[in-house]
């Protein structure tokens, strides 16, 4: 690789990195779901692309012995600069190659993490890893993104959002998100447009990030963890853990256990 192109990637890697901790570093809409579900005594945590470390830390907070692992740098050095009275351990590390000996009693994929898997063989050694790292009552802690039908009628065409950013600084970052199915397929084709604008003393800057997710629907999704030997524990469809409905959530956050038990 040349020094160039190497110094794009890891200047791109640094910026992605800046713009996912500006939407998400101080999100914490999802942690009583977690809080609900995980062991009321302190336990060992492992978290599967923990990021910038935000659940991590705030679960660590709690009591918990956190470790959480990610497949970037720039993101693991950030978990690791942020102050925090209780410090997880981080590693880089692949969700499909875990490289742990020790048991957990949990295990979580914050924020649609495992929809990153659109590989089946992949998803299935990622689980088939995290179900044998778990402790006999261990449970499986995640949020998965469901397609809605809207945007698998779309057949190919693409869906536009967006949302803005303000910075302390007084900038602003304004994301467009494009989202498009094939037909036939349940692999979702996502692509982040980032407007960073109004900065001061520098100029504006345009930067764009591409990505696949699986978007299986609730019920494929629940043959799969059975397969894998997991049983539904519970299903939400929002962060105020209203029960799922698969016609009116695209948010799907689940509790699961091991066991060879079909879903309930």
């Amino acid at each position: 690789m040349s020094q160039d192109l190497q110094s794009d990637r890891i200047y791109g890697h640094a910026r992605y990195t800046a713009l996912y901790d500006l939407e998400l570093g101080d999100f914490s809409a999802d942690l009583p779901f977690y809080r609900k579900h995980l062991p009321k005594q302190p336990c060992a945590i492992l978290e599967l692309g923990c990021g910038t470390g935000r659940v991590s830390r705030a679960l660590a907070a709690d009591g918990h012995q956190l470790t959480g692992i990610d497949l970037s740098f720039p993101m693991l050095a950030v978990a690791g600069r942020a102050a925090s009275t209780v410090t997880p351990r981080y590693a880089c590390m692949d969700m499909a190659a875990l490289a742990f000996r020790a048991a957990f009693a949990a295990v979580i994929a914050p924020y649609n993490t495992l929809n990153l898997l659109t590989n089946p063989e992949t998803l299935r050694s990622c689980l088939d890893q995290v179900r044998h790292l778990l402790g006999e009552d261990g449970i499986l802690l995640l949020q998965l993104y469901i397609p809605d039908q809207d945007l698998r009628s779309l057949a190919g065409k693409k869906r536009f959002q967006f949302r803005i950013f303000d910075c302390q600084d007084g900038s602003k970052v304004i994301k467009e998100i494009l989202k498009s199915t094939a037909p036939h397929s349940d692999v979702v084709e996502i692509t982040e447009r980032y407007r960073l604008r109004f900065r001061k003393e520098l100029p504006n800057e345009d930067w764009e990030y591409s990505y696949r997710i699986l978007g299986h629907d609730f019920a494929r999704w629940l043959e799969i963890f059975s397969a894998q030997g997991f049983r539904l524990d519970a299903a939400y469809g929002d962060y105020d853990l209203a029960p799922f409905v698969p016609k009116a959530h695209t948010t799907l956050l689940l509790a699961l256990k091991k066991g060879a038990c079909g879903p309930k």
